[in-house]
């Protein structure tokens, strides 16, 4: 495929045959894209950042010489460099949200608070990983973007600087690499754990249940656990149910917010729907509405 540079306003163009909503501030814009391509290929001429809402599907990306590939989980992130080119294929179509950030807005946030030649700084590209923040945000300006910003340009001026702010802490030659922890389970047996949280989202997760699967006692389990993961047991399970959650809403219209709350472990869909606030920071009745 031919490559291409693509601007915020040209990001329809890149995929002719999805809904795509697309709305635009004074420093981002976002688009919500119902159904991303099987394949595609970009030079963005904007930061742009991907956030997976729907949908779970092998993706590969070719980024240089480089081969990378994961899962479409929802809440995945892909960061992209400005100028930064790459090939995408997926085994199925996905919910999204793609925010751009300006590059005025990295400039001036690097050399007033680093103090850094932004020309001298760059933004490392990231595919398909983890990461709460941008996804709370991200996700809380598209509701912003897509409601004619009830909380005001000044809400989301604050949120994009912010936003700035992370990426270049986190993901720019300006980072610290974080110390490795140490004393976490082994690779084999956490895999165990979390294969076993995903097959039980429905149903009562113990933590004697989860620490036996590690061979471990309960009170070395938490601490390995969030050693390795950064979050505790709860915490983590909690997330997956979100996760899923987020998924149901969307790629099934017909269940309600009860049924989809018994599916998933959560007491009641008033549990749910507080959880739901406090992660998404919008109801999940609100939050299918803005992608279906």
């Amino acid at each position: 495929m031919e490559r291409q540079s693509i601007s915020p306003s040209q990001f329809a163009d890149l995929f002719p045959t999805a809904r795509i909503e697309s709305a635009a501030s004074k420093c981002f814009s976002r688009h919500v894209v119902d159904a991303t391509p099987l394949e595609a290929s970009a030079t963005f001429t904007e930061t742009a950042l991907g956030l997976y809402t729907a949908g779970r599907h092998r993706v590969r990306r070719k980024q240089g010489a480089r081969l990378v590939e994961g899962w479409s989980d929802p809440g995945t992130v892909n960061l992209s460099p400005a100028n930064f080119y790459a090939r995408w294929e997926a085994d199925g179509p996905s919910h999204s949200i793609v925010m751009f950030l300006q590059d005025a807005l990295l400039s001036r946030v690097i050399l007033e608070n680093w103090g850094a030649d932004p020309r001298s700084v760059e933004i490392v590209p990231q595919f398909l990983v983890r990461d709460p923040v941008i996804e709370a945000v991200v996700t809380q300006l598209a509701i912003e973007a897509g409601n004619d910003s009830p909380s005001g340009l000044l809400y989301a001026e604050s949120a994009c600087e912010f936003l700035a702010h992370h990426l270049i802490q986190r993901y720019s030659t300006l980072s610290k690499t974080p110390a490795r922890p140490l004393g976490g389970l082994p690779a084999h047996r956490l895999k165990v754990v979390k294969n076993y949280i995903e097959e039980n989202l429905g149903n009562p997760i113990a933590l004697h249940e989860l620490a036996g699967l590690a061979c471990v006692s309960v009170r070395h389990f938490e601490r390995a656990f969030r050693q390795s993961l950064g979050v505790p047991p709860h915490r983590y399970v909690l997330e997956r149910r979100l996760s899923a959650a987020r998924d149901l809403l969307l790629s099934h219209p017909e269940l309600n917010i009860e049924e989809i709350a018994r599916q998933l472990g959560f007491s009641s869909s008033s549990h749910l729907s507080s959880a739901f606030v406090r992660r998404m920071g919008c109801s999940p009745a609100t939050f299918r509405r803005m992608h279906v």
